[in-house]
C-alpha cells in the first residue's frame, strides 16, 4: 500500500485527488497534511518521513503582491526541499506546475523556481521526481477569480457581467477528474 501525502489537499486540485485515493484504501493509505506545517520543521518532518509519495499541489495562485507570490511559491517549495534533505527522503516528489512557466510573469517564474529546487534536491539525494506542467483546470468547485478562468466566466454570466478577454490567445484546458487520473497514473508508475 502506497503512503501518498498532498500539500494543498484542501485545494481545487486537491481535494479532488485526496477524494479520489480515499475511494481505494485497499491501494492508498493517505497521509494528512495541514499548510502550517510549511512553517513548522518538526511536523514537516514528521509528514515527509511517513510518504512513500508526495504530491506538490500547495501553492499562491494570486496575490495583489507579485514578490509576495512569488516569494510564497518558493517558499514552500524549499520547505519541503530541506525536509526531504533532512529525513533523507528517497519518497517520489510530484509537483504540479504550470503553462504559466512558458510566460514571463510572477506566478509562473515561481513555479520553474519552486520546480527547479526540488528537481535538484531528486538529482542530489536520489531521490524520484515528477514535474507536471498543467494547462488551466476546470470543474466542480472551481474559484471564480482564483483557481478557474471556466469558473470566472461561468460566474460573470450567472451575474449577468460581460466577461471580458485580457490576453487573447489560446487556451488550453483541462478537467479535474482527468488530471486526478493523470496524478494516479504518474504515482502507480512509481517504483515504491
Amino acid at each position: 500500500m502506497k503512503k501518498i501525502g498532498i500539500t494543498g489537499q484542501a485545494g481545487f486540485v486537491g481535494a479532488h485527488l485526496y477524494n479520489t485515493i480515499g475511494l481505494f484504501p485497499d491501494q492508498y493509505s493517505r497521509v494528512e497534511f495541514q499548510r502550517d506545517w510549511f512553517n513548522q520543521p518538526e511536523l514537516l518532518d514528521n509528514f515527509v518521513k511517513q510518504c512513500d509519495v508526495i504530491v506538490h499541489l500547495a501553492g499562491v495562485n494570486r496575490n495583489p503582491d507579485p514578490e509576495a507570490l512569488f516569494a510564497a511559491n518558493v517558499g514552500m517549495s524549499t520547505a519541503l526541499e530541506t525536509s526531504l534533505y533532512r529525513t533523507g527522503s528517497r519518497a517520489h516528489v510530484i509537483f504540479s506546475s504550470s503553462t504559466q512557466e512558458e510566460r514571463d510573469n510572477h506566478y509562473g517564474n515561481s513555479k520553474k523556481a519552486a520546480r527547479q529546487k526540488l528537481e535538484d534536491w531528486a538529482a542530489t539525494a536520489g531521490g524520484i521526481f515528477t514535474g507536471m506542467l498543467i494547462p488551466n483546470v476546470f470543474g466542480p468547485f472551481g474559484k471564480p477569480f482564483y483557481n478557474s478562468v471556466v469558473s470566472t466566466f461561468c460566474y460573470q454570466l450567472t451575474q449577468g457581467d460581460s466577461p471580458r478577454i485580457d490576453i487573447d490567445a489560446t487556451l488550453n484546458l483541462i478537467y479535474v477528474g482527468e488530471l486526478v487520473r493523470e496524478i494516479l497514473h504518474v504515482i502507480n508508475s512509481s517504483i515504491h
